[in-house]
């Protein structure tokens, strides 16, 4: 039943192969793929039908042999009772002629010679000599079935003693067979989960993921007392980048609504101009003078939660301000969930090199790393060495993360800013794998794009991105 299910897998892989192969693939090539994992397939059958017969096998081997080990059990009670039954009837003989000597040791001993001697008569001479004889007999029938039963008794002792023997190496070789028998199903079981999981795999690979676009971006606090923040483990994409006392915050985009984000802090020039490029809902608490005339003369559609009058926008009495404002996403009604949709796919499409474990440091209070999970394909984020969390306890768990390297300036209000238009160096990580690459930004509206150092364009796959925006 398992192996139709491998099967199944594969004509899902076939028919994904062809389907998605113009976008996708050489359909040739897919067809070659295709193709190879048939032949694995059927090898793999193969072996898996080998396994079946030897564990049919051996289940009749077992069932023959606990059925002669159940039979012998029985013989040997059998031989048991009659061992007992021989040693009594040994001891009965054995004491017959032993009351039989002692009584001729009681009487003296007297000698069959004299007792014939001393005979007074022929008649009674006769009489002695029947006497004597059916004595004699009588010895001669003790001494035969002593013997008799010493004999049956030995023979009983060795037919046992082989049962027994029988009985071990029965045993013995029930055990052997249900210890083969469990290491071949264990293989099996095995077989069918490597191949289970290497044809998922493959289904996965040429089976792109369907991702929702975003519809909001938010500019999340990442002060220490804003610390855990809500939401972020939800997001689609996140930008980090640093601000004042080289403390960082974040710009987190979201295509599905959590009800608590936050806590919402003021916008900047770079993360207005990636809100802008998204074409998202940017959400901020206000911002300097100069970053509110751009946002107004970039038409960014914007909400400014210090002054936009909802529900859905609220503060935290559980913690101070500033850092207590959040956004109910899935109530704030300025933006429906997207039906656009943008189609990535589940693997990279080309090696690069291992990357376990990825450090970053802003400032020698903020220190980043990135663990990678190969059972998840995700990193593990940490903030100063403890697991980052959101608020709800979720793990932050990211797929792809871009060193975006731009130089930075202080502008006159004295904030740090990086220089977005251009281009500029990037490292690029996914699953366990280092790539250099560079970035490009031709315009303030245009997209920022990711390539490789060869020219291709970076093709992320699906789940979380976390884009590090720091200097060079």
């Amino acid at each position: 039943m398992k192996s139709r299910s491998l099967t199944v897998i594969l004509l899902a892989v076939l028919l994904a192969a062809f389907f998605v192969a113009p976008a996708y693939g050489n359909i040739g090539e897919l067809r070659q793929k295709a193709e190879q994992t048939r032949r694995e397939i059927t090898e793999l059958e193969r072996v898996l039908k080998a396994l079946d017969e030897s564990i049919k096998t051996r289940l009749e081997r077992i069932e023959a042999l606990d059925a002669e080990f159940e039979q012998t059990e029985k013989v040997l009670h059998q031989v048991k009772a009659e061992l007992v039954r021989a040693e009594a009837r040994l001891a009965e003989t054995s004491r017959n002629f032993a009351s039989r000597v002692r009584s001729v040791y009681m009487k003296g001993s007297i000698s069959y010679l004299d007792t014939l001697l001393e005979a007074e008569s022929l008649g009674d001479l006769v009489t002695r000599a029947a006497y004597i004889a059916r004595i004699l007999n009588s010895d001669s029938r003790l001494i035969a079935a002593i013997r008799e039963d010493r004999a049956r008794y030995e023979t009983t002792r060795k037919d046992m003693e082989q049962k027994r023997q029988v009985l071990q190496n029965i045993r013995f070789n029930s055990e052997a067979e249900r210890r083969n028998l469990a290491a071949e199903r264990q293989e099996k079981e095995r077989l069918l989960a490597a191949a289970k999981n290497r044809l998922a795999g493959e289904l996965a690979r040429i089976t792109p993921q369907a991702e929702r676009m975003p519809v909001y971006a938010v500019a999340i606090d990442n002060a220490p007392q804003a610390r855990p923040q809500h939401g972020l483990a939800r997001a689609n994409l996140i930008y980090e980048y640093e601000v004042e006392g080289r403390i960082t915050r974040y710009l987190a985009f979201f295509a599905n609504l959590p009800a608590k984000v936050g806590p919402v802090r003021s916008a900047r020039t770079h993360s207005a101009m990636l809100a802008l490029e998204n074409g998202v809902n940017f959400i901020y608490s206000s911002a300097g003078v100069d970053v509110l005339a751009q946002i107004s003369n970039w038409k960014i559609e914007g909400t400014n939660a210090l002054y936009y009058k909802s529900k859905s926008i609220f503060r935290d009495p559980s913690r101070r301000a500033p850092h207590n404002l959040y956004v109910n996403l899935s109530t704030l009604g300025v933006r429906e969930p997207s039906e656009a949709v943008i189609i990535r796919p589940a693997f990279l499409s080309r090696e690069g090199t291992p990357a376990q474990t990825i450090t970053l440091q802003y400032s020698p209070n903020y220190r980043l790393k990135y663990e990678y999970n190969a059972q998840t394909g995700t990193y593990r984020r940490f903030v100063n060495d403890a697991v980052h969390r959101d608020a709800t306890g979720d793990e932050i768990r990211v797929r792809n993360i871009i060193i975006q390297y731009a130089p930075h300036f202080i502008d006159p209000q004295g904030r740090p800013t990086p220089n977005l238009v251009g281009e500029g160096k990037i490292d690029y990580y996914a699953q366990g794998e280092y790539f250099a690459g560079i970035w490009k930004k031709d315009s303030i509206t245009s997209p920022t794009r990711f390539f490789y150092e060869d020219g291709e364009e970076i093709e992320r796959v699906y789940g979380l991105t976390w884009i590090q925006i720091t200097r060079p």
